[in-house]
C-alpha cells in the first residue's frame, strides 16, 4: 500500500515500539515517529487501533508518496 509517518505523542519506551515491529521509531522529543511500509488498509488500521488501545495520542498520519526511483524499482 505504502510508506506511512505516525508520529504520536511522547517518547515511547522500546517495549511500546517493539509492539510495531513492522515499523521503526525515531524519538524525536517531545514525540516518537513511527515509519515503514505497509501493505494495505488493514494494516494501518491495525497499527492506529494498536495506538488507540494502548492510550498513545496520534498527533498526524501521512503516506509518504513514492519517489521515482522506488516506482521505478517495483517495476
Amino acid at each position: 500500500m505504502g510508506h506511512y509517518v505516525i508520529r504520536v505523542k511522547g517518547n515511547l519506551s522500546r517495549e511500546l515500539t517493539d509492539a510495531f515491529p513492522t515499523l521503526k521509531a525515531d524519538k524525536e522529543p517531545p514525540q516518537t515517529v513511527l515509519h515503514g511500509h505497509l501493505d494495505d488498509q488493514a494494516a494501518l488500521a491495525g497499527i492506529l487501533n494498536h495506538l488507540d488501545m494502548l492510550g498513545i495520542d496520534i498527533v498526524e498520519v501521512l503516506q509518504v508518496p513514492p519517489t521515482p526511483k522506488s516506482a521505478k524499482a517495483k517495476e
